[in-house]
């Protein structure tokens, strides 16, 4: 497979430039090595060199000598170069750097950096020396890890002096996952040991993975001039895989810095998410309306969930949120009731603060199959400005009745449609979009706390689950103690109550709190299972179907794994991040209810441990971990034999 990046530079000529986008181009002509101030593509090598791939007996077998090789096509990631001129000091405190107008670094890894003369452009924040709230030295953080396009740092005015730091925070995932183990930097054998390196172009990797840059055309950039211009709503429609999150996220940042004297930047954009599949600011398995107070500069897995900090005006914080069922096909209108209500939750947040401008983030699968709804909601939002991401010159019947419809909505209410053309990834990604969801949930579980000096940049705990006290919660009464929760609901295909226990242990559950109709009075009448007496909400006898709580008197808490079950004491256990353990204590149990069916299957938890065995990693008393939660493949494929019953908790593949 070859990497190839195409630019048409007759693609935007019929449309006006923006005095940006013109003053970009002609810096470029001036530039004997840039093609644009967002990419850079070197000419293909003679003799390319092979990609290294790991060698397995499958794929040796399946390729014959005769099969030419995959390479990968070198990438030129930015224009900043390693001279003495560009170079202002490299010592343990970090590396300072020179970067003239439009040139542009790029690094990979986890740091912290701070502007110290001049203004530069990240992922569509300016940053200048003082920050947008007045303050000299603001100290911000980036994520950029090889999952992702990498990110760079430009240069805006004439000399811009950048000081780069160490943060090696998200590094501690890896010592349990193998997801994340090179994903960041690669340590210098020379120098100083840092989290992050300066690197050039995708060649120059040690590890030879698909590095591409961070890109944005200049329809792009026009859009995001256009719907910023004064605090609006826009709403980010399109297919799967076409971009929508990336071009959500330069507009937040634009919103947050504004463009100088054009353009003064807002205190907080509302971040509306309607893609429960891959979530900007909260685990996977729900749409949620987040109020925005600091820039985003890294991938969702880096900031998988806002702690509860509202009382803080500095930070990000999740307003409200509700659980959305993994397959929809049953709640569809369940789906726009809860996006009615995330809306009614801006406009009265709207009232209070001003400006208060939303975006509008949306799933692919609203736009493919789900489009009906999309329409609904669209009409229902009234937006001033519709993002539609997508190849426009290649669309079909289909896809030009979708854009037409849309159209016709948005001008209905006086707005603007954007038609753009989709960014799709261009090389093979480093982590599937399963991993991905993986990578949230894991950094979810391991939130640890905050630091007040770090913005929204969270510690992760280098522990696994199994490290966490589990917090019990009692399913039935006892002499001991009440029973502390309603039930449990299950947005799914309908499950025999014999089966619930063995469906839910080891999942991924939504706390939520309600004061729905369908809570029984007194809370503690729900149907029971036979065995444990477990309560949970019975399906309807009308539909067949589990009937969804009632978006508008409910409200998802936090998300929490249930470790397991002791019919002994009549408890579940759950497990969450401390940074939301805080919201537990104010639980009314005749309003929580634990609510399944919206998360995939969390494997990544049953394993921790025997990566960290694997590693050798020896806990407090000096022992290596037990893998109490899998069995060797080995061992499973003797068991369940000659009516042999199989016991143990999961199995490792």
């Amino acid at each position: 497979m070859t990497l190839t990046t195409f630019i048409d530079p007759t693609a935007n000529a019929s449309k006006p430039l923006s005095a940006i986008a013109a003053a970009r181009l002609r810096a470029d002509a001036t530039s004997k090595d840039v093609v644009t101030p967002e990419i850079t593509v070197d000419q293909v090598p003679q003799h390319p060199q092979p990609l290294q791939q790991v060698s397995t007996p499958e794929l040796d077998a399946s390729v014959s000598d005769d099969e030419p090789l995959a390479v990968q096509r070198n990438i030129k990631l930015c224009t900043w170069r390693n001279d003495p001129q560009n170079v202002l000091s490299d010592d343990e405190s970090g590396l300072k750097v020179n970067l003239s107008k439009h040139t542009t670094i790029s690094l990979i890894g986890s740091f912290q950096f701070k502007v110290l003369r001049g203004a530069i452009n990240v992922n569509g924040a300016n940053i200048g020396v003082l920050s947008r709230r007045g303050r000299q030295d603001e100290v911000y953080t980036a994520c950029v890890p090889a999952t992702h396009p990498i990110t760079k740092l430009r240069g805006l005015d004439g000399v811009n002096h950048v000081h780069i730091m160490d943060w090696d925070r998200p590094v501690a995932l890896a010592r349990f996952s193998p997801l994340f183990a090179d994903i960041w930097n690669v340590p210098a054998e020379t120098g100083f040991e840092r989290s992050f390196t300066v690197i050039q172009e995708s060649s120059a990797d040690p590890l030879a993975r698909p590095l591409t840059p961070e890109v944005a055309s200049e329809d792009w950039l026009r859009v995001v001039e256009e719907c910023s211009a004064n605090p609006s709503a826009i709403l980010i429609v399109g297919s799967s895989d076409s971009g929508k999150s990336t071009f959500a996220r330069r507009l937040l940042n634009r919103y947050l810095t504004g463009q100088g004297k054009s353009a003064r930047p807002v205190a907080a954009v509302c971040y509306l998410d309607l893609d429960p599949a891959k979530p900007e600011y909260t685990s996977h398995g729900q749409v949620s309306l987040s109020v925005v107070r600091t820039l985003n500069l890294g991938p969702s897995y880096t900031h998988s969930s806002v702690p509860p900090l509202s009382m803080d005006v500095e930070r990000t914080t999740t307003m409200r949120s509700h659980p959305v069922p993994m397959n929809l096909v049953n709640y569809l209108e369940y789906l726009r009731v809860c996006a009615e209500d995330l809306f009614l939750t801006y406009k009265s947040l709207q009232s209070r603060e001003s400006p208060l401008p939303l975006i509008v983030n949306t799933s692919g699968s609203l736009y493919e199959t789900d489009f009906n709804l999309l329409a609904n909601v669209l009409a229902s939002f009234k937006p001033h400005h519709l993002v539609h991401l997508g190849d426009v010159r290649a669309n079909g019947p289909e896809n030009d009745h979708r854009l037409h419809t849309l159209q016709s909505i948005v001008s209905q209410y006086r707005g603007t449609t954007h038609a753009i053309a989709s960014q799709s990834p261009s090389s093979p990604r480093w982590r599937t979009e399963a991993e991905l969801r993986a990578m949230q949930m894991q950094s979810y579980f391991s939130l640890r706390n905050i630091e007040t000096n770090d913005g929204d940049a969270s510690i992760w705990s280098g522990t696994s689950l199994s490290n966490i006290v589990p917090w019990e919660f009692s399913f039935q009464e006892t002499d001991e103690r009440t029973q502390d929760f309603v039930g449990f609901f299950v947005y799914s295909e309908p499950i025999e109550p014999a089966s619930l226990v063995d469906a839910l242990n080891g999942s991924i559950i939504q706390i939520v709190e309600s004061t729905s109709s369908a809570i029984p009075t007194p809370y503690t009448s729900l149907p029971r299972t036979k065995r444990y007496r477990i309560p949970h909400f019975p399906k309807s006898e009308r539909t067949g179907m589990m009937e969804s709580l009632d978006p508008k008197t409910s409200k998802l808490i936090c998300t929490a794994l249930v470790r397991g079950f002791d019919p002994a004491r009549k408890v579940v256990q759950l497990l969450v991040p401390r940074t939301h353990e805080c919201l537990l204590h104010t639980l009314t149990p005749e309003r929580t209810v634990f609510v399944g069916g919206c998360c995939g299957y969390p494997d990544w938890a049953f394993v921790e441990q025997a990566h960290l065995a694997e590693a050798g990693e020896l806990g407090s008393d000096g022992i290596a971990p037990s893998t109490t939660w899998v069995e060797e493949q080995l061992l499973v494929e003797d068991m369940g034999y000659l009516n042999t019953v199989r016991r143990v908790r999961k199995f490792q593949t």
